[in-house]
């Protein structure tokens, strides 16, 4: 089979119907996208609940593919202290669960080497290195300090916890749904980090990419991100669709997470540092030059239309 096929998922709730998917076909040879078909609101019928009926579009989809990857933008795994089968837990200061001890010196590391006023008091120090792996994964912190941390500040935005807030219950219905795909790779992606990554490449205005995801003027703006990854990436996409992909920031997000993990099948996406521990967890986000993001980015392009 010569093209591949790349599905993405945008994850909503159970009991309500917003979960889109967006399916891309890719053509190595010729480097073509073709934007199959995009799903929003799969939701419950007559005859099956939500689940079962976004598992069998899934796999209607899937059918025939069997190296189909899905890019979803949902934890995929759960955080370390979830999964411990240990029967007494030490406390993560002291604790010697591989994912905890990274995620301990990691934090430890990122608080030495971030810049501290004198007036600190040795409290404030404990603070800034605490981590909670009963809510977090490495490789949210992982981004935060080594990523989003290093952004430049206009473009910088607070990563979800897996377990955190509206993120747990997604999380949680996740970990249920790969039960049901375990014949397929399950990808992590978070869309709105893939769009500040390779947006300026396509060099788009910094004010149509932080508009993308607001209410009034998202619309307008995910056309113009959408259309000029058209013009330069080789990308393919039907009215109807294209239609689907500016009115709905899910479905938006979903071709985003399908289009990230093709990136990851052609190496263009970042590798996980030595001696991350990858079982936990890894999100797929674009490679990138901090140099050009910050020059995009910069002050004096803020009027640019």
């Amino acid at each position: 089979m010569n093209q591949k096929r790349y599905l993405g998922l945008d994850l909503s709730g159970a009991k309500n119907a917003k979960t889109t998917l967006a399916v891309l076909e890719y053509y190595p040879k010729e480097k073509k996208v073709f934007v199959l078909d995009v799903h929003p609101g799969i939701g419950a019928d007559e005859t099956a609940s939500s689940d079962e009926v976004l598992v069998q579009t899934l796999l209607d989809h899937a059918d025939g593919h069997p190296d189909l990857k899905i890019g979803v933008n949902v934890p995929v795994t759960l955080p370390p202290c979830i999964t411990c089968t240990r029967k007494s837990c030490p406390m993560p200061a002291a604790c010697t669960v591989p994912e905890v001890k990274w995620m301990r010196n990691h934090a430890v590391r990122s608080s030495l080497a971030r810049p501290r006023k004198k007036t600190a008091s040795r409290r404030n120090m404990r603070l800034k290195e605490y981590f909670t792996p009963y809510t977090q994964r490495p490789v949210e912190l992982y981004l935060k300090n080594e990523v989003l941390g290093r952004l430049p500040e206009k473009i910088r935005f607070e990563i979800d916890e897996t377990l955190g807030g509206n993120r747990a219950p997604l999380s949680a219905r996740m970990h249920f749904l790969r039960m049901h795909l375990r014949h397929y790779e399950l990808l992590e992606v978070l869309p709105k980090l893939s769009v500040a990554l390779l947006m300026p490449h396509l060099k788009i205005p910094q004010r149509t990419i932080l508009q993308h995801r607001q209410i009034e003027t998202g619309a307008q703006a995910r056309q113009t991100l959408i259309e000029r990854m058209c013009e330069s990436l080789d990308i393919f996409i039907y009215d109807r669709d294209l239609k689907k992909l500016t009115q709905n920031l899910n479905a938006f997000d979903a071709f985003l997470s399908a289009y990230t993990v093709l990136l990851q099948d052609r190496g263009e996406c970042v590798s996980p540092p030595k001696g991350f521990p990858v079982d936990s967890g890894w999100i797929c986000h674009p490679k990138s030059s901090l140099l050009d993001l910050e020059s995009h980015y910069a002050p004096e392009e803020e009027e640019e239309e």
